[in-house]
């Protein structure tokens, strides 16, 4: 009778810590929430991950809202990391997981939402089924809020987090090509103010940067040193006025750019659309011959490679304001078609499309001249 009891409690014991890791196909009703994260803009979506990133691709559409009184908590800064698949934290700094390897950063928009692109981390130490993403609500009181899976959480970890108010549980579905997704809504004690963040000085034009620029422009200018990774690049060329011939003196050429990895990469301190554009962005004033030139590194195409790599562009006149251009593609990227080139209506005059040559410093040296058309 003992040996039946102990066998019976085993098996109370085996049912109570077993993981039901059935994942579920993304319901039609969830389909739409997802296309409607997706379609969230890039200011407001990270990716952790890249592509040679080892691990099962998973998608984060977080929503997070007050705690108090249920409103979406917008222009909040988060933070989020994580181990990679094989539990690894590989922080910066050794006595601080946050600065872990697998991390981004991002804004909430104005429903307090965001769009993580990352991979599943995995089981950290030697514990089993402890997978979970920290996320961070800047100047919230707690900050630390962690997502944790249904799928890869025992039975003491759900009661756990059941019993945390900064603990929450994400049930993960999946798209046919394996990517796992997840919709879950935080809900945050004590969060900063909108109004007291400097992202809400951000401008309404997602775009536009040219009057955030400094007093003191040269016709010359440096977005990214030799300490940014990436191939050397100079962006030069003319701007003319509307004749196509005589050259366009103080115009104000601002520009920005992805990383080497495709991404708006930001150090954390960005002000007004540098929130939304990252810290590679840049000012240059035409000189009395109308030349502008930027020193900077070649950007990469966005990770899901939906866009050729590009160097977004606007223009501003003492006599026109700021307008955009068709952002600056690379001849040769295998990602432009000719589907693509027949949608451009603004180009600036001239192709937007450049060549690059390298100069005797190994440095990719492109041209882009640009005929002002003000709307």
């Amino acid at each position: 009778m003992k040996h039946l009891l102990a066998i019976l409690s085993i098996s109370f014991l085996s049912s109570q810590c077993a993981v039901d890791r059935t994942i579920l196909p993304l319901t039609n009703e969830e389909i739409e929430s997802l296309e409607k994260f997706r379609d969230i803009d890039l200011s407001h979506q990270v990716q952790i991950s890249d592509s040679s990133e080892k691990g099962q691709k998973l998608w984060l559409c977080l929503t997070f809202i007050n705690q108090a009184n249920q409103k979406p908590l917008s222009k909040q800064k988060i933070k989020l990391y994580h181990t990679s698949s094989d539990g690894q934290y590989d922080p910066a700094d050794p006595n601080d997981e946050s600065t872990a390897r697998l991390n981004g950063s991002v804004f909430t928009n104005e429903d307090g939402q965001i769009f993580v692109q990352t991979i599943l981390p995995g089981d950290y130490g030697s514990s089993a089924d402890n997978r979970h993403i920290h996320t961070t609500v800047e100047g919230a009181s707690p900050e630390a809020y962690d997502i944790h899976f249904k799928q890869y959480i025992t039975y003491m970890g759900k009661k756990f987090v059941h019993g945390s108010d900064q603990h929450f549980l994400a049930d993960l579905k999946q798209l046919a090509d394996s990517t796992l997704i997840t919709f879950i809504t935080i809900a945050v004690k004590q969060p900063v103010p909108s109004s007291e963040n400097d992202v809400s000085k951000i401008p309404d034009c997602q775009w536009c940067g040219a009057n955030e620029a400094s007093a003191n422009l040269k016709w010359e200018t440096t977005i990214a040193d030799h300490n940014v990774q990436g191939e050397r690049l100079i962006m030069e060329g003319t701007i003319y006025e509307k004749d196509g011939v005589t050259p366009a003196k103080d115009v104000i050429v601002y520009a920005y750019h992805t990383n080497n990895d495709g991404l708006y990469e930001k150090k954390g301190d960005e002000t007004g659309n540098g929130v939304r554009h990252g810290y590679l962005r840049g000012w240059a004033l035409t000189n009395s011959d109308g030349k502008y030139r930027f020193h900077t590194i070649k950007p990469a195409p966005y990770p899901n490679h939906s866009e050729p790599a590009h160097i977004h562009m606007t223009l501003k006149g003492k006599h026109f304001d700021e307008y955009w251009i068709n952002a600056t593609w690379f001849s040769g990227d295998q990602i432009i078609t000719k589907e693509m080139t027949k949608k451009l209506t603004r180009t600036g005059g001239f192709s937007n499309i450049i060549n690059l040559n390298l100069n005797e410093e190994g440095t990719w040296v492109g041209n882009r001249d640009i005929v002002l058309n003000p709307q």
